[in-house]
């Protein structure tokens, strides 16, 4: 099994008095089964009141547990329905709002087929330094890793044992802050990551696990025979073989190996299955 990146998108609002409420696309290609995530962050000690699009959970929210310092970072996360709007918006209350946001939308897909997705864990730490080390966490699936300097600046260094997947220090349209996103799959044991910045501020870490299953494919219909069609009519196929290439003399079939099954791919990417070939 892997969890696959389908996509990101980053977008937000102006630092400033409040500009609005943060629009963002849909990352491209998402489709009903992917589990699509939202972080957002703010460069004010103002903590917002949210509401997350249709359908998302809360991964976080500092208004319940509020971390301190000058920013602070949400999360929330759903899996994809059969028809998602072509882009997500999160409400925020009108109160007069000095700081503006960063934000970023993840879709990710099981290679395996459509299943499901559940949050199975999750951390949050806040240190002032110009470095800093996640909660541990532990835990299998799509280990990601958000993390956020409440001013404008680079990575100089981690240990993550997950790629970075986005990476945002723009000025242009978006809130004065940085934010560093690592993900993939994992088995985490007591799980933590180092990252060091450029510069020494109020930086904030939110290590989350996500599980992911697929359910298992139905048994192959019965009462049915594999044909092929020879001069116009089908005949059964009782047994079939191979001719296999062992190795001995390269290039030369050396042995016979009975077919047992036969399959067909049907589909591409997260939607693949694999069928039984078989004909009335």
């Amino acid at each position: 099994m892997a969890l696959v990146l389908r996509g990101t998108t980053k977008f937000g609002t102006n630092s400033g008095y409040f500009q609005g409420n943060p629009t963002g696309a849909k990352p491209g290609g998402t489709v009903e089964g992917d589990l699509i995530v939202i972080w957002m962050s703010g460069d004010t000690n103002r903590r917002p009141s949210i509401t997350w699009p249709s359908g998302f959970t809360s991964i976080y929210d500092q208004n319940d547990t509020d971390l301190g310092g000058g920013s602070w970072i949400y999360g929330a996360y759903k899996v994809a329905g059969t028809s998602e709007p072509s882009s997500y918006t999160v409400s925020m209350n009108s109160r007069w709002y000095n700081g503006g946001t960063k934000c970023s939308i993840i879709a990710y897909y099981n290679d395996q087929g459509v299943g499901s997705w559940s949050l199975l864990t999750r951390a949050a730490n806040k240190v002032t330094s110009s470095s800093i080390t996640s909660p541990s966490v532990t835990g299998t699936g799509l280990y990601m890793i958000p993390f956020i300097h409440e001013a404008t600046a680079t990575v100089s260094s981690n240990n993550s044992p997950v790629p970075s997947i986005l990476f945002d220090n723009s000025t242009s349209n978006r809130a004065n802050i940085s934010s560093q996103i690592y993900a993939g799959y994992l088995a985490v044991t007591a799980g933590t990551v180092n990252v060091t910045w450029s510069s020494s501020n109020d930086l904030y870490s939110l290590p989350t696990i996500f599980e992911s299953s697929v359910a298992p494919a139905p048994p192959p219909p019965t009462g049915y025979v594999s044909k092929i069609k020879i001069n116009g009519a089908y005949k059964n196929i009782l047994n079939g073989w191979v001719a296999v290439d062992e190795g001995i003399i390269p290039g030369s079939a050396t042995s016979w190996k009975q077919i047992t099954a036969g399959y067909i791919k049907i589909g591409d990417g997260g939607k693949a299955d694999w069928k039984e070939i078989f004909i009335e």
